[in-house]
């Protein structure tokens, strides 16, 4: 994985890890539940997001080097923009 992409996950992950660490604190403190819920619902999103761009980077390290034409690239190209919108 590159450098860039490397410390952008770790930049996620720090940021989901807050807002774990948050939601601890909230449950430490009279919050009600709603607020709660919102705020899982926040990490996991942030979680999952991370967890794609993870794997676009393995794709794109993987697969695209190895493709054996530009078409088969575009492709490649091409599933990953359907998975950002997954």
């Amino acid at each position: 994985m590159s450098k860039a992409g490397k410390e952008e996950i770790i930049k996620r992950l720090n940021r989901v890890r807050g807002q774990v660490e948050g939601i601890l604190r909230m449950m430490e403190t009279p919050k009600s539940a709603v607020d709660i819920f919102h705020q899982i619902t926040a990490a996991k999103k942030a979680l999952d997001s991370t967890g794609r761009l993870i794997l676009e980077n393995y794709i794109k390290e993987n697969l695209i080097s190895v493709s054996k034409s530009k078409e088969e690239s575009d492709k490649i190209k091409e599933i990953i923009g359907i998975m950002e919108k997954f």
